[in-house]
């Protein structure tokens, strides 16, 4: 009788529900009575509509004026993204303005919410007075920012705040008479981080990017900066897609120095300029049984100190005194590939480049393999020709065409692969300009050459064993060596830049073996080896280069060494260690890297290391160390540390960097700075980044 009593007053509530099926609501709850145009609901009050989820402990609604009153624990959620929760509230459902007090508001997408004493809202705006906003946890949140009013669109998803103060946990740190933000990550026109530092030769830096947005296939960036002690300036960016397949990108940039700092760092330039296009389009003029594509990358600049001033989110990490624009277009099918590849350097060394080689253009035709009169008989055909011009020097037009034909067939059950070719190459160049008179050059070579493969596999109940071996056998011709060909016939220093080269005989053993994890398919594993041997007949032969590389992955990491020891000048020519390291939160990484200069490398005097290591703790929290050290200049290029913090509501990087870098300077090449930057991020209002360079020192 007892359980019959407490369920009626649901049955009826649920009842009256049922009947407000065709109005605008529908409301659920332990007690409803309806008297008039007016229904009382107690208990539990549940109130369905196509845009709210309400619930309240009582509601009065008047069906007339289409309006509702609620009273203690009211929830409204709108849309599944805007959820507030007060004592009390008023609603009107024609006009959607609605009064509460007190409010706590959430929007569910970006986790921002906003309590407040005082709130109202119509239509789409929300209007709060002396409230409190966080995306932290309610209680005791890391940051907070306090207003005396504010107004929030719900449909744009933007809010406005007045008398605005930043505190972090309950220190006040920042104020500002307004203040406005997105509470979405729609692209959308705006203020974007600023970037505040400090310099001990620069003074103090302020850097403030402006996004606009017009549309959604093209924006522009502006940022103006101002370096009290050095100067000021502005960069300029443009985006722009003008198809699916493309993304156009042009920057420039403008940066006045001081008298008294140009004078001080002995700079060659007080204006600092340039600009630079990059531009990617696929499928811009192939079909359906085609591909093809167009890059381009076209940089000038009055000196180095245009992209040393520069924003850094807009370049590359490393900065080099020889910039390198291009131009590349390529259109390919299954039988063949074009493709023309412009390059042109600026060398900011020089006072002029117009000695600087350039590649203007370089111009290749492929025909990839296809079968001639047997299916094994295999041919490809390769044509390329490069156009080194310059205004002060010697000019040459290089022409290289290749002709390989092979001829493959197995022996002994397939455990045997025997591939005979004959690769036929004739090079031209033909030079210009220049003081010195200098015959046309031609070459043409002839190549033999032998292969025998085998390829074995076994498979064990831990793993499987695969081993590869080849031996290759090259039998040159020269058939023709006429005019001025570096170093072949000529010891010029004008030629150098166009080189060719005779192919030596040799015979080259190479095993390549790998142990793979028979459960996973995992590589444990891998090893390559190769010896060559140098001969003029089988009565005088030398061992060329031996090289030989090993990787292995195990469980928390990766091994890896590669080195190639020359026996002709009796030295390691080149070597490569790498080791990485990961276990739960820790890591590291290291490399190595050795190249000597011997009559028979051709490769630089180079030595280095760089290395990375950190952890993470407290689940929010890292620290990183990463350096950089040329071992034969006894020169650190790059020290790092690096802490940080990734909580849900923000986020905060430090780090200290003290690297080298390029500079337009009359007396040095690189200055060597200390620079500390901070970036502070306030998820998801945004933040700013500050830099502070510790020191300057030539």
């Amino acid at each position: 009788m007892y359980k019959i009593l407490l369920i009626l007053p649901i049955f009826v509530g649920m009842l009256f529900s049922k009947e407000l099926k065709n109005e605008k609501i529908q409301i659920l709850s332990n007690d409803l009575n309806s008297k008039d145009n007016i229904v009382i609901a107690k208990g539990d009050v549940v109130i369905f509509s196509p845009k709210y989820y309400i619930s309240a402990q009582k509601v009065i609604y008047d069906k007339e004026k289409s309006t509702l009153e609620l009273f203690d624990d009211v929830v409204i959620l709108k849309d599944n993204i805007i959820q507030t929760q007060s004592d009390y509230a008023f609603m009107d459902l024609n006009s959607e303005s609605l009064t509460q007090n007190p409010i706590l508001l959430l929007d569910n997408k970006s986790q921002v919410w906003v309590t407040s004493n005082d709130a109202n809202k119509q239509n789409n705006f929300y209007h709060f007075k002396n409230s409190i906003l966080s995306s932290c946890d309610c209680i005791n949140p890391a940051w907070n920012i306090r207003f005396t009013s504010a107004d929030y669109d719900t449909k744009d998803q933007w809010l406005n705040t007045y008398n605005t103060r930043l505190y972090i946990k309950n220190v006040p740190v920042f104020y500002t008479p307004y203040f406005g933000f997105s509470t979405d990550t729609t692209r959308r026109t705006g203020l974007l981080r600023p970037t505040v530092g400090f310099s001990n030769s620069e003074g103090f830096l302020y850097s403030q990017p402006i996004f606009i947005a017009p549309a959604d296939n093209y924006d522009i960036e502006l940022i103006p900066q101002v370096r009290l002690d050095r100067g000021y300036g502005m960069y300029a960016y443009y985006r722009y897609a003008d198809s699916d397949n493309s993304i156009l990108k042009i920057g420039t940039g403008y940066f006045k120095e001081k008298d008294s700092y140009v004078v001080e760092n002995s700079l060659e330039n007080d204006k600092h300029f340039g600009w630079n296009i990059d531009y990617r389009r696929d499928k811009l003029f192939s079909g359906n049984d085609s591909d093809d594509g167009l890059f381009a990358s076209i940089k000038w600049l009055n000196d180095i100190e245009y992209y040393n001033l520069g924003d850094s989110s807009q370049k590359n990490s490393s900065v080099e005194k020889k910039v390198e624009s291009k131009i590349n277009y390529y259109l390919k099918d299954s039988d063949y590939y074009f493709g023309t590849y412009l390059r042109h350097y600026i060398d900011t060394n020089l006072d002029s480049n117009k000695s600087t080689l350039q590649q203007l253009p370089q111009v290749q035709l492929h025909s990839f393999s296809d079968s001639l009169f047997l299916d094994k008989l295999l041919y490809s055909i390769d044509l390329q020709s490069t156009n080194y011009s310059r205004q002060s020097g010697i000019d040459a037009v290089k022409t290289d065409f290749n002709v390989p034909v092979s001829y493959s067939f197995s022996m002994f059950d397939d455990y045997l692969k025997i591939i005979l070719q004959e690769e036929l190459t004739i090079s031209k160049i033909n030079y210009s300009n220049g003081n010195s008179a200098y015959k046309n050059a031609k070459f043409i070579e002839n190549r033999h050459k032998v292969t025998f493969n085998s390829n074995l596999v076994k498979e064990y109940e831990s793993g499987i064993h695969t081993i590869n071996f080849n031996t290759d056998f090259v039998f040159p011709n020269v058939v023709k060596l006429d005019g001025d060909i570096y170093p072949l016939n000529s010891n010029s220093s004008e030629l150098s830049a166009f080189p060719l080269s005779k192919t030596t005989k040799t015979i080259t053993f190479s095993l390549n073996q790998a142990w793979t994890n028979i459960e996973e398919l995992k590589e444990i594993i891998n090893h390559k080896i190769s010896q060559s041997i140098i001969y003029d007949d089988f009565n005088n032969t030398e061992l060329g280069d031996l090289e030989n590389e090993i990787r292995y992955n195990y469980f928390l990491g990766t091994i890896s060494n590669r080195i190639i020891y020359s026996n002709l000048d009796k030295k390691l020519t080149e070597s490569s260690t790498s080791f990485s390291f990961n276990f739960e939160n820790y890591f590291f990484n290291a490399t190595h890297y050795l190249s000597k200069n011997t009559p028979n490398s051709g490769k630089e005097e180079l030595e280095s290391y760089s290395y990375n290591t950190g952890f993470s703790f407290y689940k929010d929290y890292s620290l990183r160390y990463e350096e950089n050290y040329n071992l034969k200049e006894k020169l650190r290029n790059k020290q790092a540390f690096i802490f940080g913090i990734n909580d849900k509501c923000w986020s905060l990087d430090l780090k200290y960097i003290k690297e080298i870098k390029p500079s337009a300077s009359t007396t040095t090449n690189s200055t060597k700075q200390d620079i500390v930057y901070l970036e502070l991020t306030l998820k998801p209002l945004g933040g700013f980044k500050q830099q502070y360079m510790v020191k300057e020192e030539k």
